[in-house]
């Protein structure tokens, strides 16, 4: 199986391939700079043009626009991803606040960039389902969390750890959000921070037990066991069924 790394380095202002274009506009502030640099040099870009040509490939073109204050989202009626470079600045913020470095032994750098990925691939994945017409029975948001988990654990060098980065930033997100939600909160299309946070970790861990067995230790112990036989089951269920939209061969082992 093809596994794609992450960070190749290339500094690029604008590239177009086959079916992904990558438009960068023009930085508004130090900030701006500052992420426009990261995201060049971590070769998120490339990665995501290259999932996309291996397993995803679209038949009308798609445009990644960076810059700008609307985001990230998937815009249908122009066929393009929104992603301001705020994303990666506010995602940075996020993990340099909580001390990632000295909790989880990564860089905050680098804990930004695999939430890009996953963002970049979760709006891929809209993309995707409109520009193939997919029906998608249940709320999309969450179908795409998982086309985002299921393409970085079969795909990505070293995807499950990046993956678990994008789980924790929903986390920090859920950890900033009130004891209690807004009604628009319970009426809108996302789950929970903190649903998409498990969620994710579910993914993660069903994927491969064994090397991550202690990552669902945040469960109640009566539930934890139970829990874990649910996670591999549901891990191989959504892994078989998005293999089936994307026509893998589902017995390619991740």
């Amino acid at each position: 199986m093809k596994r794609i790394a992450l960070a190749t380095g290339l500094l690029l202002t604008h590239m177009v391939y086959a079916e992904v274009a990558i438009n960068y506009q023009q930085p508004q502030s130090s900030a701006d700079k500052s992420a426009l640099q990261a995201i060049k040099e971590s070769g998120a870009n490339e990665l995501l043009v290259e999932l996309s040509n291996d397993y995803f490939s679209f038949d009308q073109a798609l445009t990644v626009q960076y810059g700008g204050e609307d985001g990230p989202l998937y815009d249908p009626s122009t066929h393009t991803v929104h992603m301001p470079y705020a994303f990666y600045t506010d995602s940075l913020n996020y993990f340099t606040k909580n001390n990632y470095q000295n909790r989880f032994g990564k860089p905050a750098q680098q804990g930004a960039i695999d939430t890009l990925l996953h963002t970049l691939l979760h709006e891929a994945g809209h993309a995707y389902i409109a520009d193939q017409g997919i029906p998608i029975l249940g709320k999309e948001e969450d179908a795409v969390d998982n086309f985002a988990a299921i393409i970085m654990l079969n795909y990505v060098e070293q995807g499950a750890d990046a993956t678990i980065s994008a789980a924790d930033m929903f986390a920090f997100e859920s950890e900033d959000r009130p004891d209690y939600y807004d009604f628009y909160e319970y009426i809108g299309e996302h789950s929970f921070d903190l649903q998409r946070y498990f969620s994710t970790l579910c993914l993660v861990y069903g994927s491969d037990p064994d090397n991550h067995a202690n990552l669902l230790d945040e469960i109640e112990k009566d539930y934890l066991e139970e829990q874990k036989d649910k996670c591999i089951a549901t891990y191989q269920e959504i892994d078989y069924n998005w293999k089936q939209v994307l026509n893998i061969d589902s017995n390619t082992s991740s």
